[in-house]
């Protein structure tokens, strides 16, 4: 039996070895089932499966049962909402815990850093946590894809008080806050290669992100104030723009061209 090697990885982010992990798992597939059967059926050696299952049994992620007649002790693996549950548990103690006492540690001396995000689920992670945090205003600049994934988050804050401002490109299909339409989203996509997200939490914190067309996401968060400055600039220049061009579109297409591509030529006068 082949156990997919992504049940592995993740059961071994919570803490089994890679032994524990793949006799788990393999007990799952199998229970009832005896040591040596699940040995055979995950490939551990014999000669550790014995070592394995009693591990398996003091983390209370397995029990044994009444042996059928004729077969050796037979063992049963904790379902998987009870395992999701069991570890839940732990993760909240322990970081509630945890919390405190790394507090008493931090010196503060982080604060001005630049924190790299490598990946979107990075970026999408951090930008949640920031606006579950906020406590008066949120300054948001963003693309239906990434406003999918955290409008809930944003309804959240809504919610408790905090003011939004949020810049959509592209015709929002919904609103939160104060939304606003960035009439160029074409021809910033084809300027930028990609989408971006910027988002500033209470003039304190900054996460910015650009997720470019060909699959790459490069972001970064950070608590120091010019970063935090020049983000929130950003965001509200792109709020005075739109409000512009709503009140003088006509106007400002007149000079600028169709998609204002020559308002955003920065080297022509």
């Amino acid at each position: 039996m082949v156990v997919n090697n992504e049940i592995i990885q993740l059961l071994s982010s919570f803490g089994l070895s890679d032994y524990e992990a793949r006799a788990y798992a393999g007990l799952m597939r199998t229970q009832p089932a005896t040591a040596y059967e699940v040995a055979r059926a995950t490939g551990i050696a014999t000669s550790k499966i014995y070592e394995t299952i009693n591990r398996l049994l003091d983390k209370s992620l397995a029990q044994p049962v009444s042996a059928k007649k004729g077969r050796g002790q037979q063992y049963m693996a904790l379902s998987a909402e009870d395992f999701i549950y069991l570890k839940q548990q732990e993760t909240t103690r322990n970081t509630e815990r945890l919390g405190p006492l790394l507090k008493t540690l931090n010196n503060g001396a982080n604060a001005d850093f630049v924190w790299q995000l490598d990946s979107a689920e990075q970026v999408l992670d951090k930008t949640r946590q920031l606006i579950g945090q906020a406590e008066n205003t949120l300054l948001v600049s963003l693309w239906p894809q990434e406003l999918e994934l955290v409008e809930k988050d944003l309804r959240q804050a809504e919610a408790r008080g905090v003011k939004i401002a949020l810049v959509h490109f592209g015709k929002p299909q919904i609103s939160i806050g104060a939304t606003f339409h960035h009439p160029a989203e074409e021809t910033l996509h084809a300027e930028k290669g990609g989408r971006s997200l910027t988002l500033v939490v209470d003039e304190k914190s900054v996460v910015i992100a650009t997720y470019l067309d060909n699959g790459c996401t490069e972001g970064a968060w950070s608590r120091n104030r010019a970063f935090v400055l020049v983000a929130e600039d950003y965001v509200r220049h792109d709020v005075y723009i739109t409000k512009l061009t709503a009140a003088m579109n006509t106007e400002i297409k007149r000079f600028f061209g169709e998609d204002y591509a020559s308002l955003r030529d920065v080297f022509s006068p």
